[in-house]
């Protein structure tokens, strides 16, 4: 390939725009990070930004030029004498033959001027209100919509896969970069896409690291898009010492993956807790009823029977009439307590789980929960189906929603 261009070049007469062009082209393939000194820094009307790049060793310098959009996403402020890492590609301005470095990102180098860029944004946001507790939303009791932003390698998207509960949860995931100052314009895109989602709440996940491997997460632009976002934010992002400034702005802070889950695993934890407690109740007062009932209805035919025959040793010579009218009580009476037994068996009959099986309705179970919407299911999942009279096993072959 690089003797065909050589020779390609010298066979043929270009025009300078056309050679431009080529040199460009070759150009694009000089991706580089360059670090030095920052100088002569000019902005124009429209935003862009004009600086040279010197070399403390030699005096070396690259003229540079960031556009305005990518200038506001890095989050630094150019000044002469600071020192920086550009990441970007070199570039002929054909109506002036001048090389440029077109830069895209921007980072600071030294751990000393990236805390000091911490403190001084953490400041300004402060001063602002951000972090107030009172600002922020609470996380819904029972969400299901979660979107999650993170990379999709590595253990963190595992770890929270591997705990969070089976709770009919629809999770929507956008891979992203997470490390670095290029990781803004990723987690920019994918929150954006988020929040066209309808979620519930949205986990933004990373593991721990340095305050340099945060630098996107101390970003003025992705903070304040993240506080703009139409649902509730989860930061579940490890650190070292300085807490991420992404983590203090968000709705909910959490350490870990894991932690994140169970937070979202938490209310309903305690409901399928409650409803096991309310069966165990409900089953626990109709007993107590029947067996309450059944005394009741003893005691009280003893009673009478024991009347019956005191009756007859009494008055045994009195007209016919008189057996009838006790026979009339004994029956009343024991027609009265049979009501109330009947009563209470219909009750425990009506509330029986069963019932239903006995009408010719089943009960699906995925993972040994209870499935009650197609929405909790996808093609191919495993179903446990209980009839009145036993269970079976199937498999989904097709969802169809009415």
């Amino acid at each position: 390939m690089a003797s065909f261009t050589r020779e390609y070049l010298k066979n043929n007469i270009f025009t300078v725009s056309a050679y431009i062009t080529i040199l460009n082209g070759i150009l694009n393939l000089c991706e580089a990070k360059i670090k030095g000194e920052v100088g002569e820094v000019k902005k124009s009307s429209a935003g862009h930004v004009y600086f040279s790049l010197k070399d403390k060793k030699d005096n070396s310098v690259l003229s540079c030029v960031i556009w305005n959009y990518d200038y506001r996403i890095c989050g630094i402020e150019l000044e002469d004498g600071l020192e920086i890492i550009a990441s970007g590609i070199p570039d002929i301005y054909p109506q002036n033959g001048r090389i440029s470095f077109k830069v895209k990102t921007i980072e600071l180098v030294g751990e000393g001027e990236l805390k000091k860029a911490y403190d001084k944004l953490k400041k300004k946001l402060e001063d602002e209100g951000i972090f107030n507790e009172e600002r922020k939303r609470d996380i819904p009791f029972f969400p299901q919509k979660i979107g999650i932003i993170t990379s999709r390698y590595g253990a963190v998207i595992n770890d929270f896969l591997s705990n969070i509960g089976h709770y009919g949860f629809e999770i929507k995931m956008i891979d992203s970069r997470v490390e670095g100052q290029e990781a803004v314009k990723d987690l920019l895109s994918a929150i954006k896409t988020m929040a066209k989602q309808n979620l519930d709440v949205l986990v933004i996940m990373r593991g721990g690291g340095s305050l340099e491997s945060f630098m996107a997460f101390n970003n003025e632009v992705l903070i304040r898009e993240i506080i703009r976002f139409p649902a509730p934010i989860i930061a579940a992002l490890g650190h070292d010492k300085d807490i991420p400034l992404l983590s203090l702005a968000a709705d909910k802070m959490v350490s870990t993956p894991t932690a994140a889950a169970m937070l979202l695993n938490a209310n309903w934890e305690r409901a399928e807790s409650k409803l096991s407690e309310q069966q165990t109740y409900l089953l626990n007062y109709f007993e107590n009823i029947i067996i309450k009932k059944n005394t009741s209805l003893n005691t009280s035919f003893f009673k009478i029977s024991n009347y019956f025959h005191e009756s007859i040793n009494s008055y045994e010579k009195k007209e016919l009439g008189t057996i009838n009218t006790i026979m009339n009580l004994i029956e009343n009476r024991f027609q009265h307590f049979k009501k109330e037994l009947d009563l209470g068996n219909r009750i425990i009959a009506q509330n029986d789980p069963k019932r239903n099986l006995k009408l010719g309705y089943c009960i699906p179970r995925i993972g040994n929960k209870i499935v009650r919407t197609v929405k909790n299911i996808k093609k191919g999942d495993s179903c446990e189906i209980e009839y009145c009279d036993g269970k079976a096993l199937s498999e989904i072959q097709k969802i169809t929603k009415t």
